[in-house]
């Protein structure tokens, strides 16, 4: 199996989780390289605004404490986005509805980042 199915099938596992929406790989620049899920976003803005919005996150952590961001999680009442990075140059941004547990949301990301990580490395 190729990459891109293997990743194909990691964000399809992600999204068939309870309470998510969609997921998709997207690259630090904000390129969307994979995705499953919605469909009626623009995955071109929805991308460059996601890697923008962990870039500016990781730029205000290191000013704190200067640790490596784990994730971010950003939310409406309807709607939330958890971004984790997967490799150096990838991320995986995930949605899923308010009413999902979001401690166990961002466990799976956290979970199907390492994944995505692996397969991009070559594993």
């Amino acid at each position: 199996m190729d990459h891109a199915t293997r990743v194909d099938a990691l964000l399809a596992e992600l999204t068939r989780g309870e309470g998510f929406l969609g997921a998709a790989l997207v690259s630090r620049d904000g390129l969307c390289v994979r995705s499953a899920g919605r469909t009626e976003l623009s995955r071109e803005t929805f991308s460059a605004m996601s890697a923008t919005v962990m870039g500016a996150a990781e730029i205000a952590l290191r000013e704190l404490d200067g640790g490596a961001t784990r994730s971010i999680v950003a939310s409406t009442e309807k709607v939330l986005i958890v971004v984790v990075g997967a490799t150096r140059e990838m991320l995986l941004v995930a949605s899923a509805r308010t009413d999902a547990a979001l401690p166990a949301v961002i466990a799976r990301v956290e979970e199907a980042a390492k994944g995505v990580g692996k397969v991009l490395a070559g594993g």
